[in-house]
């Protein structure tokens, strides 16, 4: 059964994975974050989408199956 997120817990991921001061950590913070609420990270998404974060919460939606903003 796919794991669905809500726009809260994306823009909540979005948020600490950007805090993340090197971006070449992102994906570890974001497959770390996904991981606690028991996703398993999909895909990794493209290295201009980890430096947005509203680009990022729109992956998030898109990927694990939520309409995006």
């Amino acid at each position: 059964m796919p794991q669905h997120l809500s726009r809260t817990l994306a823009v909540e991921l979005a948020t600490r994975t950007i805090s993340v001061v090197n971006p070449q950590n992102r994906t570890m913070a974001l497959d770390t974050g996904l991981r606690r609420h028991g996703i398993p990270l999909r895909e990794h998404p493209e290295s201009d989408v980890l430096l947005d974060h509203r680009a990022l919460v729109a992956w998030l939606l898109k990927t694990y199956g939520m309409t995006s903003v």
